[in-house]
């Protein structure tokens, strides 16, 4: 079978892998827009999705390696395969990066060089051989303007002090992304045009291997769009969801704020011992939200804050009367123990000492529960305020090791799930171990799940009677 004929295959299967990946990368962008980080760190779903978007990816990318070369086209294979190269680097890159949080601080930065090989390879579209061919001319020229528009647009959000910029910009690089997405139908212009050429050719047989190969990526990522696409609107409507159920278990916690002398505020919500005396002491329990009560109206963060939604069940409000107290962090830095950002960690225990004027609470009995990002702040109250706490209970948290010292003769119960993406296992391993090192005898519960284990935390006998069981000594 001669070149030419050969060429008639190849054009039409990679005419079908561009279309397809055209397809892939609209709903992954739609995936993105609609559940965001949930989906990456919270759906089995998520690896074959990204393994298969990998794979058409790549056999995208073998195809223009092999046209360009076929065709002598030498810069413009050059520069793709660079791109390329980047490309799948980045993709990795990121992968890494969403159980990694030092390597998330790196991803912008690494989405700028992206960028950059994008940029030289559109320009070598349209500057080298290949702008003879007037839809690979095109592919590079709208490709260089949309991309250039991005790097300004990604330094922008990287050097801004407005916290409201990146987020606007975010937007506005998903459409930007939409119309790179589309920039890819000149290929199949242009691989179409190829065709047209060789029509004159003797007619050739389909290939069976790319027959075989259309057929079982179709069915697959037919199969993979449904499925994702279900992922991201169940996640969304999740999302859209916080406020409405929120409202729904405001109950009895107040709403309340608190301004200190610099003019600082933390709003929180608070729920009273039912029946409260004051004549008598009653326990404290800080909880800690986590990513979702993230805000500035002081409500969804009971939406975010299981622990408390169990303890104001009228069961346990008779079994256990204690005042709850739940801060509301406005940024993702939480209450410390990320990066080194303490957070609102100050505010709250401000506020704390402030409810203790207000009522009759054993100070002997404060405890701090944290799930996620209040995870890392349960584990950071009880580094830097030891003596404030009579026990703690981070889920899924991170914490600093060199603070274990200070921990030894806190009561803590520490859950994680074994396979959790958004926050790594061995954080809460690590923090066991040192603590158990510098002499202390930490409680841990390991399960073999995710990251969402509040259902298993909340099945675990006796955890709630531990928890009030505790008091620090006289």
């Amino acid at each position: 079978m001669s070149t030419k004929l050969d060429s008639k295959n190849i054009y039409n299967f990679a005419n079908f892998l561009i279309g397809l990946f055209i397809v892939l990368s609209l709903v992954q962008i739609i995936v993105e827009a609609l559940a965001g980080y949930r989906f990456y760190l919270f759906s089995p779903y998520y690896e074959p999705w990204i393994i298969l978007l990998t794979i058409v990816t790549i056999a995208v990318m073998l195809v223009l390696l092999w046209y360009f070369r076929t065709k002598n086209y030498r810069i413009a294979f050059i520069a793709f395969l660079i791109s390329s190269v980047t490309s799948l680097a980045f993709t990795l890159m990121a992968y890494l990066a969403l159980s990694d949080r030092d390597l998330q601080k790196s991803v912008p930065w690494a989405f700028v060089i992206l960028l950059c090989t994008g940029i030289i390879y559109s320009v070598s579209l349209f500057t080298s051989k290949t702008r003879h061919k007037r839809w690979l001319f095109w592919v590079g020229a709208i490709g260089f303007s949309l991309e250039l528009i991005l790097l300004v647009l990604q330094l922008w959000a990287l050097n801004t002090d407005n916290a409201a910029v990146p987020i606007i910009i975010g937007k506005v690089l998903l459409w930007i992304l939409v119309l790179i997405n589309f920039n890819m139908i000149f290929y199949i212009l242009n691989f179409k045009e190829e065709l047209d050429l060789l029509k004159s050719e003797a007619k050739t047989e389909p290939s069976n291997l790319f027959t075989g190969i259309r057929v079982g990526l179709g069915i697959v990522s037919l199969f993979a769009v449904l499925i994702v696409l279900n992922v991201a609107t169940s996640e969304y409507a999740w999302e859209k969801g916080k406020v409405a159920r929120s409202k729904l278990m405001v109950g009895d916690f107040e709403a309340k704020i608190y301004v200190n002398a610099q003019n600082d505020t933390l709003l929180y919500r608070l729920q009273l011992p039912k029946d409260y005396d004051s004549n008598k002491e009653y326990p404290l329990v800080v909880n800690l939200h986590n990513g979702g009560g993230v805000g500035t109206d002081n409500l969804i963060q009971l939406d975010a804050t299981t622990t408390a939604q169990l303890l104001s069940t009228a069961e346990n409000r008779e079994k256990y009367p204690a005042f709850i107290f739940l801060p509301q962090s406005p940024t993702n830095n939480g209450f410390g123990g990320i990066s080194d950002d303490p957070g609102v960690s100050g505010l709250v225990f401000e506020a704390m000492d402030q409810l203790e004027k207000e009522y009759n609470i054993d100070d002997k009995r404060r405890y701090v529960v944290g799930m996620s990002t209040g995870g890392y702040g349960a584990w950071y109250f009880i580094g830097v305020k030891p003596e404030k706490f009579a026990a703690a209970i981070p889920i899924c948290g991170g914490g600093d090791p060199k603070m274990a010292a200070k921990m030894t003769h806190i009561p803590i119960w520490a859950f994680h799930g074994k396979t959790d993406k958004s926050v790594p296992v061995h954080l809460t391993q690590n923090m066991i171990k040192a603590i158990r090192k510098a002499g202390g005898s930490p409680k841990y519960t390991e399960f073999s799940a995710g990251h969402l284990i509040w259902d298993k935390v909340q099945s675990t006998p006796g955890y709630l009677d531990w928890l009030f069981a505790q008091k620090r000594p006289d």
